[in-house]
């Protein structure tokens, strides 16, 4: 649906951003109004993997539709070598087999670009998503991709591009 509606879903979201059970719903009723034919409730499953967010199933489909075949991806990787933990997961890590090299995703559903804490949830959640963000070993940086970002097809295919080019044979990024 975000990805689907792009900007539109954004501007529709901050209209209903309010804390409180019932934004949410609300949300969502006003999309199904504007749009019949998306749905008032959306599984988080698709092709067997289960997402945590909306904002996640977005990419994943985005990714889908933007990946080259020669490259591969991992739905919730390890990622080793972390500086909090031993191990944790990621969202996505695209690779490539030909150079060896590989990108991690990250999809920052909760936070727009100015990571701003608008609602108590955010402030509650703030420092543990840094820590998340700021887990992974210099060599393995991962992309980021806020909320904001999600509703706006053009900068999530920027960003997958950069994924992309980071594993190609002369990327910038590696990761093993």
């Amino acid at each position: 649906m975000l990805a689907d509606l792009g900007r539109k879903a954004w501007d529709l979201r901050k209209k209903y951003w309010q804390p409180g059970e019932g934004a949410w719903t609300a949300f969502r009723e006003a999309v199904h109004q504007c749009h019949p034919h998306l749905p008032v409730e959306e599984k988080l499953v698709q092709d067997g993997h289960e997402f945590d967010s909306l904002y996640e199933l977005a990419v994943y489909r985005r990714i889908k539709s933007t990946l080259p075949s020669t490259l591969k991806l991992d739905i919730h990787p390890v990622v080793k070598g972390c500086l909090f933990q031993e191990e944790a997961f990621a969202d996505f890590k695209v690779s490539s087999t030909q150079s060896g090299k590989s990108c991690f995703i990250e999809v920052v559903g909760l936070f727009d670009r100015t990571f701003t804490a608008y609602s108590s949830t955010q402030k509650e959640r703030k420092d543990e998503t840094l820590r998340r963000l700021h887990r992974y070993p210099s060599s393995q940086r991962p992309i980021l991709i806020f909320k904001d970002m999600v509703c706006d097809p053009e900068q999530v295919v920027a960003a997958l591009r950069q994924a992309i080019a980071a594993v190609a044979e002369d990327g910038l990024r590696t990761a093993a």
